[in-house]
Parts: structure tokens; C-alpha cells; sequence
């Protein structure tokens, strides 16, 4: 089914909201429709915009909608009895609604043998709780819990320290802002002289602030650890959404340690189960394969 409306006060953007009337879920429809029709926008130009709007409405730090070019996705969708919106004008798709796993699935997955689907899927899972919980760990372990390393680690960490003037949580704070300054850069540089610039810029910094003694051999690891780890989940708003949360945690692992960490994955936890993507409960696995 095919159906159009129009989103804008002063563009009068053409939307059409495709559907399988088979397969899709009625209330999850009429929530949809409820929300375009409360999209109060003067120029409504592309399905991103879409983005922000939940966002601001529903004070959401993850992304409940999913934008994409990609037409294999969108099909597999449909089928699966999501609500598809193409704007006039706009090569993205806005898949509705959206949940945890569908953030996390990559289209790489269908073309895959059903044990290297699985195995991708796992590594995805692994990056994102590395991501999130190894800056703080480092921080809750180092100085609160060093007990928990061996001893040949504890002194090999210790060594690295010496030279650091400052507690662990200013070294985490200051090479996760370095980092973070590094990935925006990349995207704002020219792809001709993005990767070489930030590339050389991450090495050069990086060494020279280990030189300096402003951070410890071992913070390179761990900073370098979680930036990898975020890029490997496959949907970038929700790598961004992911890249804020962990400064949470960090905040928590810098007044109360190890019991700061794992209060803080349970928060996280129990905000992310209070969401939901129009009715869908947002750690739902319920739904058919994406």
C-alpha cells in the first residue's frame, strides 16, 4: 500500500508511506500517522530531519527511526512489516519503527552463510560493550581496583603511570576529547586528505603526548581499543548515540569504581528498555530477521 501526505507548512513536501497492509501492525501504523501529521516544520526537505524531530519530541538519546539508501534494506523492511517513508526529492528511506537489533544488523548479514552471520553479529555486540565500558573501566580498575590485574599487569600499568602527573580519569578524559576532535575532523577534511590528515595527526599527537608524559602507553591502547570497537557498529546515528552514553559511565567509574560501572550499565540498561520505536518495545527480538 501506498499512501501520501504532505509535511511542511510553507514546502508542502510529498511523502508517501509504503507498506505492506498484510503484514504491518495496525496500532504501530496509526502511531506513525499520528506523528507525521504532528510534524509542525516550515521546510521539510529530507527524511533526516525526521531524526531530530523524535529526538527533541520525545527527549530520546538513541535513535528510534533509521534513515537509509540503501533499496535491499527497504524491501527486506517491507517484508518484515515495517513503514517505509520516501520524501520527493530525497535518495533515503526512513525505516519506522526501529529497535536495538535492527541498529545492530548489517545487510552484509543475508549474503552471509547463517555461522558468519552469527559470528559478525557477535563481534558487533562485543565492540559495543567494549566501546562503552572500557574507558571506565580503565579509570575504576586503576584507581580503585587494581587488585583485580595480576601483578605482572598491575606493575606493567603502574610503570606506564609514573610519569603521568595527573589521576587516570583526567588521562581518560583528555585522549577521548583528543580522539573524538580527530573523528569529527575526518569527516568536516576533503576525502582526498581526511584519512592521511587524521591518520598522521593521531599518530604524531598521540606519540608526542606518550613522550611528554601526559598520558601512559596503555591509555593509547584503550583509547584507540573503544574508537574501533564504535566503528564497527554498522549504523552511524546509533555509533554517535554510543559515543555520548559512554561518558556516563565514565562519570559514574570516576566517584564510585567498579560499582560505578556496573551502575551504570544498569541505568543504561533501564533507560533503553523505557524507550520504544512507535510501540515497539526498543529490546524487543521478537520481530522477524532484518
Amino acid at each position: 500500500m501506498i499512501e501520501s501526505t504532505n509535511i511542511g507548512s510553507i514546502s508542502k513536501t510529498v511523502v508517501n508511506i509504503i507498506y505492506d497492509s498484510k503484514k504491518v501492525d495496525k496500532d504501530v501504523l496509526k502511531q506513525v500517522k499520528d506523528f507525521l501529521s504532528a510534524v509542525e516544520i516550515e521546510m521539510f526537505q529530507s527524511g533526516e530531519q525526521l531524526l531530530d524531530f523524535t529526538k527533541k519530541s520525545q527527549h530520546v538519546l538513541f535513535p528510534t527511526i533509521m534513515v537509509t539508501e540503501r533499496p535491499d534494506r527497504t524491501v527486506i523492511n517491507i517484508a518484515a512489516g515495517k513503514i517505509i517513508l520516501l520524501v520527493q526529492g530525497s535518495p533515503f528511506a526512513v525505516l519506522m519503527p526501529t529497535v536495538l537489533k535492527d541498529q545492530m544488523a548489517s545487510m552484509a548479514d543475508i549474503y552471509q552463510t547463517y555461522w558468519i552471520g552469527k559470528f559478525l553479529l557477535l563481534l558487533r555486540y562485543i565492540g559495543l560493550f567494549t566501546t562503552i565500558t572500557l574507558p571506565a573501566l580503565y579509570v575504576a580498575l586503576v584507581s580503585y581496583n587494581p587488585e583485580v590485574f595480576r601483578v605482572q599487569l598491575a606493575l606493567s600499568v603502574a610503570g606506564s603511570r609514573h610519569a603521568v602527573p595527573y589521576p587516570s580519569f583526567v588521562e581518560v578524559i583528555l585522549m577521548l576529547i583528543m580522539m573524538e576532535l580527530l573523528m569529527e575532523a575526518s569527516i568536516r577534511l576533503p576525502k582526498a586528505i581526511g584519512p592521511t590528515a587524521t591518520t598522521v595527526g593521531g599518530l604524531i599527537l598521540g606519540q608526542a603526548a606518550t613522550e611528554a608524559g601526559l598520558v601512559s602507553t596503555i591509555m593509547i591502547i584503550i583509547v584507540s581499543l573503544g574508537a574501533i570497537s564504535n566503528f564497527v557498529i554498522p549504523i552511524s546515528t546509533f555509533s554517535f548515540a554510543i559515543r555520548v552514553s559512554k561518558y556516563f559511565i565514565l562519570l559514574l567509574s570516576i566517584f564510585y569504581g567498579l560499582v560505578g560501572v556496573i551502575l551504570g550499565l544498569f541505568l543504561l540498561l533501564a533507560y533503553m528498555v523505557s524507550l520504544d520505536s512507535f510501540g515497539k518495545p526498543y529490546l524487543t527480538f521478537r520481530e522477524e530477521k532484518i
